[in-house]
């Protein structure tokens, strides 16, 4: 079985196959980390069971089935030595001169944060690091004390968790479109494909 995944349901994800290898040891699972639009051509191409992503960024979402499964909360996190990781409260003001690493221009997450600051007001930082990769954005803070970044909340708490990274605390209004549970339409699911699908709708339920 082979499951897709954008960087911020990675914890969804991993943790339903992690309770269901629990109960079914004998299932393998891929796990395919990368864009909603590289996940739905991986599904296009039969090379993925399902992912969790996005279809809105389709002009055809009407292929595909797809269940939401919820919103994606973000948070801004720094390395555990960052400057401001004392502060009891921050604004977006403060962290705007800081470097920023972000998802590229035009992907759910950055027209949130782009969002973000056009609504109060604040010049979007020009000198950005971008990448889809949580590991290079784990990596660029843990070389840099003073960088931040926007995740979503599920991977902020995972990192914090693990003392890997702080959550800053700044509060951010908006919400970006939910993570939606998809597979092709008209698609033969497989039955350990339906195993993982039905513990992703059951964990939201």
């Amino acid at each position: 079985m082979a499951a897709g995944v954008i960087m911020g349901a990675v914890p969804l994800l991993t943790d339903a196959i992690s309770a269901l290898v629990a109960r079914q040891p004998e299932l393998s699972v891929e796990i395919v980390e990368d864009t909603s639009a590289a996940l739905l051509a991986h599904l296009d191409a039969g090379r993925l069971d399902l992912a969790i992503c996005r279809t809105t960024i389709t002009r055809a979402p009407h292929i595909y089935e797809s269940v939401k499964l919820q919103d994606e909360t973000l948070a801004v996190i720094a390395n555990v030595g960052h400057p401001l990781r004392r502060a009891k409260k921050l604004a977006l003001q403060e962290l705007a001169p800081y470097r920023w690493v972000v998802y590229r221009a035009n992907m759910p997450m950055r027209l949130l944060l782009e969002a973000e600051f056009r609504e109060g007001g604040i010049r979007f930082p020009q000198h950005l690091l971008e990448t889809t990769s949580a590991f290079a954005t784990l990596a660029l803070l843990k070389a840099n004390p003073s960088f931040v970044a926007p995740v979503s909340i599920e991977v902020a708490q995972f990192f914090a968790h693990q003392q890997m990274s702080c959550i800053l605390p700044l509060r951010l209004a908006s919400r970006s479109e939910p993570y939606e549970l998809v597979t092709r339409k008209g698609a033969q699911v497989s039955p350990a494909a339906k195993l993982l699908f039905d513990e992703l709708v059951h964990r939201q339920s």
